[in-house]
């Protein structure tokens, strides 16, 4: 089954983008041996002060040779801020009266920014809103003579006509001459430090990044359209000359830049740490992204700062709540030893297998772990899977053959059966007898000799969602062909024989193949129930440009039944929403789970024992307990976790039809109740649902007369058996 495309996460998508680069390289070899390379930066963990334990730590940057953290917390239901300093190893709060006495009226704020100009003047921007207003509004303040002064843009305080949406502030930096830079969505300002107005104004013709950095006297931009990646080094205002500096790697999103006074460029993100000094025509690489945790999954960066003595910090947020601070420096006794190389080949890149890998190669800094892929984890398209195969077997055929391959979409027994897989029982059966795994799902991979040669690390489930029906109604379907029979109401709305099919046929593919036959009988019945649902909903020829199949997003106004595949306690978030909205109900679907991240060590590989070490990580608390909203753990402890954890920073609002309109609809956080019920089906999983493209095919071209009632039901299973027949022999 292909990757859902999750709706939800902006924040996540800062730590999903590029692939991750190699860990190390080989040293040459002088008489056969290996020689150590002396001499590399090193990444190193910073301790923050108790004094900050109760405050979220919104930005950090330089300011007179040192790093400067902004932070915040709610007092009373209000928004407060300090300001602290790194001198020597500690950190020292240094607020100012002013900002002291900024209080926001409100709890939630986003794109806070606490800048200084030359002069020492400090200013802070931010978007909130009032706990009447819909929208963010953007404002800025200013430290006068001890006190706070609002120097909010007249321009930011209107909204926008045609939107009804306030001018939003992405990134602001001040300069040397006193003055602001300031990037919205729509324009670039140069705005009076005195009073906030606008001096100048140009209209923003690309797509940037939401960052803003400054040596002082110019302006660095993150250009993220194509072609090519690029940085724009403007003079002072938007006016000014701009000079494109290419990027030191294929992505610019998600990547965190920061300038120094002297010029210098620091860009960091998942492939590596890079510095461009000023002047300089290349970049230089300072740390490969794996040896970071700019690389890791679990947590993503909030600013860079650089040091007087030249040291990069790095400000990280953790997932689930919690923040770190990382130094980077050069250490001229750190050794470079790579022994073993290993490759692994997935065709969807996944935040999970970017975590493991970085944390095996953090365990073990001899074993470096690469990964190619070929889709991102949110690629919104299909899939070419005879690419994909014609690159992996040219791939398996070569020297350097993947050690570990994740085989989503393919066919998994072709690899089985040309004893291209390792069996992997020592490393999965162990953690199964004692309870690690949700055996109803890892337990369906043992074959009839008793090896296994694939293993999930993640899940999902097809999520039946219905209004003015039961879970039981529509949790087979069996159970929904009953129930529709018996209403004239349409629950599902026109489908297409080729939507029809797509929706139920997963779940009885692997019920009407018996060895290398056609079980005629259990098909039939399954043709029956699905002709039921046709006379409900009603059989749509095509659909026109533009025209879709009723969702979830439909619920609340034309459909009462609806599937959404499940990935995630947070994914489920929107479903649940909307189940709550219209009084609903929902159910997995045929207890049928999705296996996700299907993963298996190749035979040819030289490194066996360690690629099983690896597997045994992946599917270990360490690397499962983070949400990524792309599927279920299958470590039961690190799915008990995520059950109960807090997902309040996902809740997000959207607009949907219901009551003869557009709405306002809020995604929040769900009861215990329910993360109970959804850990309990997750337990409750034991049949994988079965896909096969010809077996699809031949579905589609023999149903349409049988769902219009054209054709019997012995004739349609006859049609079906001769498409099928040489097939299922071969």
């Amino acid at each position: 089954m292909r990757h859902v495309r999750s709706i939800a996460v902006s924040l996540s998508l800062a730590v999903l983008v590029g692939a991750l680069g190699g860990c190390g390289k080989k040293e040459t070899k002088d008489n056969g041996a290996e020689q150590q390379r002396k001499g590399r930066w090193v990444e190193t963990r910073e301790e923050l002060p108790e004094e900050l334990v109760p405050w979220n730590l919104r930005q950090m940057f330089s300011a007179g040779g040192e790093v400067h953290l902004l932070a915040s917390r709610q007092e009373n239901g209000k928004t407060v801020f300090s300001e602290w300093a790194g001198q020597g190893e500690v950190f020292t709060d240094v607020t100012q009266g002013w900002l002291a006495s900024v209080e926001l009226p409100c709890e939630e704020v986003v794109g806070v920014t606490l800048t200084q100009s030359g002069d020492g003047t400090q200013y802070l921007a931010a978007n909130y809103a009032l706990p009447e207003e819909t929208s963010y509004r953007s404002c800025l303040w200013k430290s006068d003579a001890g006190q706070a002064k609002d120097i909010t843009p007249e321009k930011w305080t209107v909204p926008n006509e045609e939107w009804c949406m306030y001018e939003s502030l992405r990134g602001i930096a001040a300069l040397e001459d006193g003055s602001l830079f300031a990037l919205t969505y729509t324009s670039m300002d140069l705005l009076s430090g005195e009073d906030g107005n606008v001096l100048e104004s140009e209209e923003v013709s690309a797509q940037y990044n939401d960052t803003v950095v400054s040596d002082g006297e110019n302006i660095y931009l993150c250009a993220t359209e194509n072609p090519g990646m690029q940085i724009e080094k403007r003079q002072g205002s938007p006016g000014g000359s701009v000079t494109k500096i290419d990027f030191p790697t294929d992505s610019a999103y998600g990547a965190n830049i920061c300038a120094t006074e002297e010029g210098s460029l620091i860009v960091a993100g998942t492939d590596g740490i890079f510095r461009r000094r000023a002047e300089a025509d290349a970049w230089e690489k300072l740390l490969d992204g794996p040896e970071t945790d700019f690389a890791m999954s679990d947590c993503w960066c909030a600013g860079l700062a650089v040091q007087e003595d030249g040291s990069i910090y790095a400000l990280f947020q953790e997932s689930g709540g919690g923040a770190r601070l990382n130094r980077y420096a050069y250490d001229p006794e750190a050794v470079v030893e790579i022994e073993e190389e290993l490759h692994l080949y997935t065709v969807y890149e996944s935040p999970l297998l970017q975590q493991a890998a970085v944390m095996y190669h953090r365990e073990h800094p001899e074993v470096a772990i690469t990964i190619q892929y070929a889709y991102s984890a949110y690629d919104s398209g299909e899939a070419d899977y005879n690419a994909v195969y014609q690159e992996l077997n040219t791939l398996l055929m070569g020297e350097d053959a993947p050690d570990i391959l994740v085989l989503d979409g393919l066919d998994m027994d072709s690899f089985m059966k040309k004893g291209l897989l390792a069996d992997i029982g020592e490393a999965v059966g162990p953690m199964e007898e004692r309870g690690e795994l949700l055996s109803g799902i890892t337990g369906n991979y043992i074959q009839e000799d008793g090896k296994r040669y694939i293993v999930p690390l993640q899940f999902g489930f097809n999520m039946a969602l219905g209004r003015d029906l039961e879970a039981e109604n529509m949790a087979s379907l069996e159970a929904l062909a009953d129930f529709l029979s018996g209403t004239e109401e349409n629950y599902l709305g026109p489908q297409t024989v080729g939507e029809l099919v797509d929706k139920f046929y997963p779940y009885f593919c692997g019920d009407i193949v018996k060895g290398k036959q056609l079980d005629r009988e259990a098909l039939g019945g399954k043709l029956e129930c699905l002709k039921k649902i046709a006379e409900n909903c009603g059989i749509a020829e095509s659909r026109g440009k533009g025209e879709r199949a009723y969702s979830m997003w439909d619920l609340a106004s034309g459909a009462k039944l609806a599937f959404s595949e499940a990935t995630g306690f947070k994914n489920c978030m929107f479903p649940v929403a909307i189940v709550d909205y219209i009084q609903g109900s929902f159910a997995a679907y045929e207890n049928s789970f999705l296996p996700l991240l299907q993963t298996g060590i190749c035979a040819k590989s030289r490194y066996q024992d360690t690629a099983m070490d690896f597997l045994r990580l992946a599917l270990s608390e360490s690397v499962q307990d983070t949400d990524h909203y792309l599927g279920f753990p299958v470590n039961l402890a690190s799915l008990e976790k995520q059950a109960h954890e807090d997902r309040s920073e996902s809740e997000a609002f959207t607009s949907i039809e219901a009551e003869g309109g557009e709405v306002e609809f809020a995604i929040r956080q769900y009861s215990d109740e329910t993360a109970e019920a959804l850990l309990a089906i997750c337990k409750s999983l034991d049949r994988p649902a079965v896909e096969d493209a010809k077996i699809r095919e031949v579905l589609i071209e023999a149903l349409g007369a049988y769902l219009e009632g054209a054709q019997t039901n012995e004739a349609t299973v006859q049609r079906i058996e001769d498409g099928l027949k040489m097939y299922l022999a071969e």
